[in-house]
C-alpha cells in the first residue's frame, strides 16, 4: 500500500478510554479533522483477523488526495 508521506506524516491516532474508542485525524497548518473511530469492541474479535490494521488500511485507503485534504481542513477544519 503506498500512501502520500504528507498525508502519513499528518495522522494522529487518539486514544479515547471514556468512550472506548481509538480515533484517526489528520492535521497540518495548525488545523485538524476528524477521519475515522473504531470501539474497543470491534478491536477485540474472536477470529484472527486483525481488525486495527484493517481499519487503518481502510481509512488511508478511502482518503483523498493531499490537496483536497487541505481543502477540507481550511474549511471545516478545527484549530489545534
Amino acid at each position: 500500500m503506498n500512501i502520500d508521506h504528507r498525508i502519513a506524516a499528518g495522522l494522529l491516532l487518539k486514544e479515547v478510554p471514556e468512550k472506548h474508542m481509538k480515533e484517526i485525524y489528520f492535521q497540518a497548518n495548525g488545523k485538524s479533522i476528524f477521519l475515522s473511530s473504531i470501539t474497543e469492541e470491534k478491536l477485540v474479535s474472536e477470529d484472527k483477523f486483525d481488525m486495527f490494521q484493517h481499519w487503518i488500511e481502510e481509512t488511508v485507503i478511502n482518503l483523498p488526495s493531499y490537496e483536497i485534504l487541505l481543502e477540507v481542513l481550511e474549511t471545516e477544519g478545527d484549530v489545534v
